[in-house]
Formats: C-alpha cells, sequence, structure tokens
C-alpha cells in the first residue's frame, strides 16, 4: 500500500487527510483552537484509523507550508517534519493557494483563491479553471492592483477564500460582471486536495528530505519588520 498523509492548518481550520494510490481514503477537519499543535495529532491519528493506514503504510507526507496564518504556518510545517523525521519519509510542502484553487473544480476562467494577510493585503494567485495552470504568482498583493491584474486577463474570475469577503468590492470595481465567487462553504483550504497534490508530487519524484522544508510565507511577519530581518522564502 502506497498512501500520503496530507496536513493543513494554514488557516480558519485544521485538518488531516489520506489518500491511498491516488484516492482519498479519508478526510478529517475541525475548528481550529488553541494548542493546535495538539489537534493536529489527534487529527492525524482520527484520520489514518478512519482509513485504515497505518503509519507504516505512509509513503510520503504533504503539509500546507503557506502562506496562511504565520503560527498555523509554523505548527503544520514543524508536525509534518516530526512525523516524516520519525518515519523515515519523504515530505511535500504544498501551497495553501494551490490546494484551494483546487477545491472549485472545473471553472471557465480563472479561479482566484484569496486569503486574508492582514495590513489590507491579500495572499492570492490565480489558475486556469480547466487546466490547472497558473496564470497570476502567488504574492501578497494589495486587494485593487490583484483586481486589476486579474481584470488585464479579460477573463471572469471566480473567487474563494477567507480574504473575499473584506475585500470583495475592491476586487467588483476592477471586474465588473466578470466576478464570480464561490459558495462559502468551499473557502477553506481542504486537506484532501493537500494530501493530492502530496500524492501527485511524490509519484513525480519530487518529495524532499524533511530537513529541506521550510515555511513560504510570502512577506516578513510583524516581528521581522520590527527587527527589519526578511525571509528567505
Amino acid at each position: 500500500m502506497n498512501a500520503v498523509l496530507g496536513l493543513d492548518t494554514s488557516e480558519r481550520t485544521a485538518g488531516a487527510a489520506v489518500v491511498v494510490e491516488g484516492r482519498v481514503r479519508c478526510e478529517t477537519v475541525e475548528a481550529s483552537a488553541p494548542r493546535q499543535s495538539r489537534r493536529i495529532l489527534a487529527l492525524v491519528e482520527a484520520a489514518l484509523a478512519a482509513a485504515g493506514v497505518g503509519r507504516g503504510d505512509l509513503a510520503a507526507l504533504a503539509v500546507t507550508a503557506g502562506p496562511g496564518a504565520f503560527t498555523g504556518v509554523r505548527v503544520g510545517v514543524a508536525t509534518a517534519k516530526g512525523l516524516a523525521v520519525a518515519l523515515g519519509i519523504p515530505v511535500v510542502g504544498v501551497s495553501s493557494l494551490a490546494a484551494l484553487a483546487g477545491r472549485a473544480g472545473p471553472w471557465p476562467g480563472l479561479v482566484a483563491p484569496v486569503l486574508d494577510a492582514k495590513k489590507r493585503q491579500v495572499y492570492a494567485g490565480a489558475w486556469d479553471g480547466e487546466t490547472g495552470r497558473r496564470v497570476l504568482d502567488e504574492a501578497a498583493w494589495d486587494p485593487s492592483e490583484f483586481g486589476r491584474a486579474l481584470a488585464e486577463t479579460g477573463r471572469p474570475v471566480l473567487a474563494l477564500g477567507a480574504g473575499v469577503a473584506p475585500y470583495r468590492e475592491a476586487l467588483r470595481s476592477c471586474l465588473g460582471d466578470r466576478y464570480h465567487e464561490a459558495p462559502e462553504d468551499l473557502w477553506t483550504v481542504p486537506p484532501a486536495r493537500v494530501a493530492l497534490l502530496g500524492w501527485q508530487r511524490w509519484r513525480a519524484g519530487s518529495a524532499e528530505p524533511p530537513d529541506a522544508l521550510t515555511p513560504r510565507y510570502l512577506r516578513r511577519s510583524e516581528a521581522e519588520e520590527r527587527r527589519g530581518v526578511g525571509r528567505g522564502s
């Protein structure tokens, strides 16, 4: 049995999912809570038990490496690295935006996952809703600048994610009737998609050793900004 465990703690929820031979076997998600590191380990055990998969069956581990909430991303990456080291398996760092984009399903235009980055910015990018090709790079965007970049493509846009609600008017003003929103129940990062992307990367031979996995924040934290220190990723 070749299985991949996917983890997500990057945003408003925490979850784990198991993919076996390219098919989702189980997904467990709950609202994020204090002591997130303890909850994600409990979710891992629940997902493995529900999937009928033992730790020894895992070929790799996938985790959202960012962007997202700084603490949540750190918790997920640290948990994934610890488990992977203990099990002697490689890891795959998955973009939370790419995982969220995949939740929309086929769409005749662009899919734009948008996360609230605070400080009047959004973490966002855009993917072709039919081919999955990335069209706009992931970055910490000014919402209006992101809206204008989307508008320049001339294509309809499906927005989803926790950054939509606070900035929908900025996006709508740029896109007009080409602006659309996915239902709110699709606005959270799906661990099953994280696991599937991890499975694909593992099968392609692009998993990496645990010590090579690093968070991908897309911008500096407040503490780093106060110190004037940047991140390498």
